[in-house]
């Protein structure tokens, strides 16, 4: 979803030609998003295109790329647990 609205607004039943979810899915997922602060929706006469705000996702890459560098380093250090282990064992 945040992949197609990348490219543009969309109404919900145009969210969800794609996917294998009903409208009323793709509404809850809106409304998570909406919740992160990631999409707006607005009214257009019978039309509630949705729309990325795409200064919080950026701020929202930059949380994820903190927490991608700690998990990387504890799995860095397990590695070298585990390289001990084996060649303590040899």
């Amino acid at each position: 979803m945040v992949e197609r609205l990348s490219s543009g607004e969309a109404t919900v039943s145009e969210l969800s030609e794609p996917f294998s979810l009903s409208q009323p899915a793709i509404t809850k997922h809106l409304k998570v998003l909406e919740r992160a602060g990631l999409v707006s929706r607005s009214r257009d006469a019978q039309r509630r295109p949705a729309r990325l705000n795409p200064d919080r996702l950026v701020t929202a890459m930059e949380w994820i790329e903190r927490y991608k560098r700690a998990w990387e380093a504890n799995f860095n250090r397990l590695d070298q647990v585990l390289d001990r282990q084996d060649h303590d064992s040899q």
